[in-house]
């Protein structure tokens, strides 16, 4: 029996054992409070301040072969302007004009298939410091200056845009601003001297932001990419004069944070985005690494193995925190479904019945590190990963 849950957890821990963030290729130019989305399965990099001023450079990073290439030059310069994925092509739009910060109204759209760019309608009012997102079909750009609260869509069917309610408080720039299930979720944000750690969410239905949990702490720049479609990844910042190398990940369905492995460096003014499975961290500005400019890292172990929904190929849901989890079947149970928890060193440290259709596990006489989950359900084995933290 100990052979059998050695084995398994030399297929299972190890990955989770070494979750640790990865060092890949650096970018060719240092942009500064550029776009950075994922198209395609690539990472693109595009305007934003350069060596010397405005750029218009854009670049792409494919994960596959672990390389960087140009693409079309953004059609305009802009310091920090905005931009987000939707339909297959990239929107890019707004920002300050080099080097007077004057905002601007220029909305472009790129497309991978032929490389290039198009013009679309402007926006209603010139705006800088933006944030975007896209959501419902629409490209949203949310804040920025002058207008602090402004809240705005784009609708490519009608090319033409809309103005929404107004963001609930002045602190939506130099937030983390990301789109996750139709729905745009905000955290921190505000001056570097003076942030918040205010959270919300926004339904496009009913236009309207409604406050979450507070983010564990204030934080001015820091970033976010959503894991799945049912986790969102928070990293790094600044805050009281230092660049922060803390990283959360939030639950949506529970409303909670969960600690997580720290950045190897701290860094603010960063970007980040999700492909193929793993979380990208790009750029971004700490003093004491020269080279912050052009990192680029990534994390392929985030959320891994956590279930928070149903899915067609898992039976069942699993909710993990840090110090505990429950799994529930989606269609019932029976006396042969079973749960058992083994630790890194393959022995199996309890077992419960799933003939009820769900086991809770909260126990304090388990020691903190990684377990793999196996369970056994309707004839199949599934095994997924928990780490526990005191």
């Amino acid at each position: 029996m100990i052979l059998r849950y050695a084995a398994l957890c030399s297929l299972v821990l190890p990955a989770l054992v070494n979750a640790q963030w990865e060092t890949l290729a650096d970018a060719p130019e240092d942009l500064t409070f550029p776009v950075v989305v994922e198209l395609d399965g690539n990472i693109h990099v595009m305007g934003g301040g350069g060596a010397g001023g405005a750029s218009d450079v854009h670049m792409r990073y494919t994960p596959a072969t672990n390389t960087w290439d140009y693409r079309a030059v953004v059609p305009y310069l802009a310091q920090q302007p905005c931009g987000a994925v939707l339909n297959g092509k990239i929107h890019y739009c707004a920002g300050g004009y080099p080097n007077t910060g004057t905002p601007l109204d220029d909305h472009y759209v790129y497309d991978p298939a032929t490389d290039s760019w198009s013009a679309a309608a402007d926006l209603p009012f010139p705006t800088a410091i933006n944030e975007a997102a896209a959501i419902n079909g629409k490209f949203y750009v949310l804040t920025g200056q002058p207008n602090k609260q402004l809240c705005q869509s784009y609708d490519p069917n009608t090319n033409s845009w809309t103005a929404h309610a107004s963001l609930p408080d002045l602190n939506f720039w130099y937030g983390a601003v990301l789109a996750v299930n139709n729905t745009i979720y905000r955290f921190g944000g505000g001056g570097y001297a003076v942030p918040v750690n205010l959270a919300h969410v926004y339904n496009p239905s009913g236009d309207n932001w409604t406050a979450l949990p507070a983010f564990p702490e204030q934080v001015h720049s820091l970033a976010g990419a959503n894991v799945g479609d049912s986790l969102i990844c928070l990293a790094g910042g600044f805050y009281n004069f230092e660049d922060l190398d803390d990283v959360r990940l939030y639950r949506p369905l529970t409303q909670e944070y969960q600690t997580l492995e720290v950045l190897p460096a701290g860094r603010s003014y960063h970007s980040m985005v999700s492909a193929g499975g793993c979380v990208y961290v790009v750029g971004g500005d700490n003093d004491l690494v020269p080279t912050m400019g052009v990192n680029l890292i990534r994390n392929c172990s985030i959320g891994v193995g956590v279930q928070e929904h149903a899915s067609a190929w898992r039976p069942y849901i699993m909710h993990s925190t840090s110090h505990s989890f429950t799994l529930q079947l989606s269609k019932g149970g029976s006396a042969a479904d079973a749960v058992e928890l083994i630790d890194a060193q393959g022995r199996m440290v309890l077992r419960r019945s799933l003939a009820s259709g769900s086991v809770s596990l909260n126990d304090d006489a388990l020691v903190s590190g990684w377990y793999a989950v196996a369970i056994t359900t309707g004839g199949k084995h599934y095994v997924e990963r928990w780490g526990k933290q005191d």
